[in-house]
């Protein structure tokens, strides 16, 4: 949970002032207009919706690190004065950099986000404390919701029967399919079922089924704004429950076939056309996560959620095939360094350092569970 706190504190930090070009402003003269200038009703909705999300992750944390080592009730106090006076900050250090806009009611906003977030950990821990006390199933909740958050976001839903036929069309036309990608979404949606299974082991809660899943989310991603429909996730995930429900599962391992097409199809999809040409234009983005910050976030959040899980299903069902294997982070570094080297061969794709650090943080915070021998329960082993 300390990890998960300082990595938000990083996340915060470097969303808030990159592309971190300071330069000097005088604060009586621009500056102090700049920090006062603006208000509440100002923001505009994806800028709220943002500002609140990106502290959820502190205030859970921080809240959850105070409740384990049972400290009095008033570091509460401190951990909101601490995040209100952190979001202050670094709408202070914005006025120095000329790419940013400050702005005061930010930080009102990362104080709900905050707020929602302690709430969020207050709440587990009383319904859900086993949950909390395992962080590794913590982190499997969290990849899970990775996934459901790429088909949602972002969770504005419209009714528009023009869009809505679109996208009934778009499923009935079967040049829209991409024979890899049904492949790769059964192994998506295997991965999603056995993350729940091992969150939840013995709950037989139809909510928490596949075909429960499979219907609703799909059913409702044709409402929400500015969402885009994969019609391969439709049928990946019919083949996805069929594969579950039949016996092959008990010959072979789930997690060693979803891990069989992860790996390759991720790299196929990666390079997809496979169009290496020079463009002496393009530049090798040395600076993480810098694409998140474009005038149209919508995309890349849509792209970042995806890749979070597609990244984390692959480590996790390598984890699960080889659990006492130590080779397994070290590859899948490696196999997203060479994705994004070889983006950067290509014509329209742009390679960085993004998704290599992403993998490095599911390595750290996915945990390999390692399987202990024993050979007493060997029943070829005689024990004299």
């Amino acid at each position: 949970m300390k990890g998960l706190f300082l990595f938000s504190i990083f996340v915060i930090t470097y969303g808030s002032l990159f592309p971190f070009n300071f330069q000097y402003v005088s604060w009586m003269e621009e500056g102090r207009y700049a920090f006062f200038s603006s208000s509440l009703s100002d923001g505009k909705i994806p800028d709220i919706l943002g500002n609140i999300a990106l502290f959820i992750a502190f205030g859970f944390a921080g809240t959850e690190l105070i409740s384990r080592s049972g400290k009095p009730r008033h570091y509460y106090f401190y951990l909101y004065i601490f995040g209100i006076t952190f979001a202050i900050t670094l709408q202070f250090l914005q006025i120095y950099l000329s790419s940013r806009v400050p702005a005061l009611y930010d930080a009102a906003w990362n104080y709900v986000g905050i707020f929602l977030g302690g709430s969020l950990a207050r709440f587990m821990d009383h319904k859900f404390p086993n949950m909390l006390e395992a962080e590794d199933k913590l982190a499997l909740l969290a990849l899970a919701l990775s996934w459901i958050v790429f088909l949602l976001a972002p969770f504005m839903f419209s009714f528009n029967m023009e869009i809505f036929q679109e996208n009934i069309r778009i499923h009935l036309d079967i040049n829209e399919y991409r024979f890899a990608n049904v492949i790769f979404y059964i192994a998506i949606w295997i991965t999603y079922r056995k993350l729940i299974e091992e969150i939840k082991p013995d709950n037989q809660n139809i909510l928490l089924s596949l075909e429960v899943a499979v219907c609703v989310v799909l059913f409702a991603k044709m409402f929400v704004y500015r969402d885009s429909i994969e019609p391969e996730l439709l049928p990946g995930g019919i083949i996805a429950i069929i594969l579950l429900r039949s016996t092959i599962f008990n010959k072979i391992s789930p997690y060693k076939f979803a891990a069989s097409i992860l790996v390759p199809l991720m790299f196929y999809n990666s390079l997809y056309p496979f169009e290496f040409y020079e463009n002496p234009f393009k530049v090798f983005m040395w600076v993480p996560f810098g694409e998140l910050f474009s005038d149209d976030m919508l995309p890349i959040v849509h792209t970042v959620f995806y890749k979070t899980f597609a990244y984390g299903a692959i480590v996790w069902t390598l984890y699960k095939s080889f659990p006492n294997a130590r080779w397994i982070s070290i590859f899948c570094v490696i196999y997203a360094g060479s994705i994004e080297y070889f983006q950067h061969l290509t014509l329209f794709r742009i390679g960085g350092l993004t998704e290599p650090l992403l993998v490095i943080f599911l390595c750290t915070f996915i945990h390999q569970v390692n399987e202990k021998q024993d050979v007493y329960k060997d029943k070829n082993v005689k024990v004299n």
